[in-house]
């Protein structure tokens, strides 16, 4: 008995010192940049701007439903009498009817060219909310050191940003050493078709085989991931593919007064309760692990020890992330009933009710899969499972962390914190961006949104009072005039 005990006594020695070894092997957190020339930028005019380009409702309402075009042709004429060199130096392409497809000629045409992307269109104000709003959300007004209204974060700041650096840099006589195409869609926020999509198929079609693609997603914020302390960005690799199931529950109806046992409404009901209850596994791989592993050299030393030995750990860190709506978002895919629609009078049994259940899909999953498995999940044949509108998005592929591209926005970010040893963490992006409609084509295509988030920010994306700080406008603008002067080192 002694002899096992010393045994074990002497394996949790051997596990303790293999641990600590290997927290101690982590590489050092990236030094602080040092400080770089100053950028003249006037906050002030280009906040005024993406004032402006708020007032024009440039929204998506659904696929295939009515586009106010006038609207998407006034932003157009106004970005032209707003950024005249651009208009001038650049080639300007309208595509798909409203997106707009910008060629800047780099000095060497056989370098392989940069392709920055932002959209122009953006999600609709219910009427009902109206009146919850500080400043109305086409109003773009400029208040309080903001600018408010909708697309202030999601995304015609990134349009607007874009286009302020490189009319800054043409100010300058700056020539990139490649070609720079700007690419602004029209229907991101309805799956970007026949904007991003066309785009992208153009220039593939004129043989572009981009060295970097950069669309929005990801940002600068404190406290942005669970176990990153402090001032942190996050850069996408990957994002989730998309699906929407409609169930279906078919029954005889009749008069409320004689209920069968179960009625169309009950069978859907347990269809949705069991999807709820048994949810798609959890998994620490593919962008999450390396998220978590890039994290690391930046934790506090019991949580560093925790996550330098993975191969021990990860049940653990998997059970903690899944404890936050974010954490388990990034582990695994998610489910999300989010409608409901049976009946027609309070005392008609229904004959039909219908259900949306909306997944966003881990890599490692399709939608053919995920369908599957839906269909197990609910193993009744009175349920008919169908896609919503379309057959569904698989997940992107992931973009190599390793490449010149991904190093060339990490720099870029550096810069913009110097003498802050400011983690740079690629992570998985859990909606959708125009950047999908490349993933066949590159695994160069990241996504960040440079702009410093604020506390409440994330909820203002999609939601009330959306707006964005003069300064940290400012901060997105002086980055893409950074990341256009880097290119050299692409």
């Amino acid at each position: 008995m002694k002899r096992i005990l010393l045994i074990v006594v002497a394996a949790l020695v051997v596990l303790a010192v293999v641990l600590v070894v290997r927290t101690l092997r982590l590489p050092a957190p990236a030094p602080a940049a040092e400080a770089s020339p100053a950028i003249a930028l006037d906050a002030d005019s280009a906040a005024a701007h993406l004032a402006a380009a708020v007032r024009f409702p440039t929204v998506s309402y659904a696929s295939g439903a009515p586009i106010d075009t006038a609207a998407f042709l006034g932003l157009h004429r106004y970005l032209e009498e707003t950024f005249p060199l651009v208009h001038g130096a650049l080639t300007r392409e309208v595509v798909g009817g409203l997106s707009l497809l910008y060629t800047w000629p780099g000095a060497d045409p056989s370098l392989a060219p940069v392709v920055l992307m932002g959209h122009m269109d953006v999600v609709p104000v219910p009427e009902e909310t109206l009146g919850r709003w500080s400043h109305a959300p086409f109003a773009g007004e400029i208040a309080d050191g903001f600018v408010w209204g909708r697309g202030t974060l999601d995304d015609k700041v990134t349009v607007i940003a874009i286009l302020e650096a490189v009319e800054t840099l043409l100010r300058e006589g700056h020539q990139p050493p490649r070609t720079v195409y700007l690419a602004f869609g029209h229907d991101e926020e309805v799956s970007g078709i026949y904007g991003a999509k066309a785009m992208v198929d153009l220039l593939v079609s004129r043989g572009v085989k981009p060295a970097l693609v950069l669309d929005e997603g990801g940002a600068f914020a404190e406290n942005l991931l669970p176990g990153l302390p402090g001032r942190a960005a996050i850069v996408g690799v990957a994002e989730k593919g998309y699906l929407s199931l409609r169930l279906t529950a078919d029954a005889a109806g009749g008069h409320s007064s004689m209920p069968p046992p179960e009625t169309a409404i009950g069978i859907l009901s347990q269809a949705v309760v069991n999807l709820e209850r048994d949810r798609f596994p959890l998994r620490l791989d593919g962008p999450t692990r390396t998220m978590v592993e890039t994290m690391a050299p930046y934790a506090p030393f019991p949580r560093r020890l925790v996550l330098a030995n993975l191969w021990l750990t990860s049940p653990l860190v998997v059970r903690t992330m899944s404890r936050a709506p974010l954490g388990a978002a990034l582990l695994g895919t998610t489910t999300a009933p989010t409608m409901l629609d049976g009946g027609i009078k309070d005392n008609v049994l229904p004959a039909r009710a219908t259900a949306v259940v909306n997944f966003r899909i881990r890599p490692g999953e399709t939608a053919a899969t995920v369908t599957e498995q839906v269909r197990r999940i609910i193993d009744d044949e009175r349920i008919t499972v169908a896609p919503l509108d379309t057959v569904g998005t698989d997940p992107s592929p992931v973009s190599d962390v390793g490449s010149p591209a991904y190093g060339l926005i990490e720099a870029t970010i550096r810069e913009m914190a110097p003498g802050e040893a400011l983690p740079v963490v690629p992570y998985l992006v859990m909606g959708g961006t125009d950047a999908k409609h490349w993933a066949k084509h590159t695994d160069r295509a990241f996504r960040f949104l440079a702009v410093p988030l604020r506390d409440g920010d994330l909820q203002r994306i999609h939601g009330l009072d959306e707006r964005v700080g003069i300064p940290d406008f400012a901060v997105a603008v002086q980055f893409f005039i950074r990341l256009i002067r880097n290119l050299d080192k692409l």
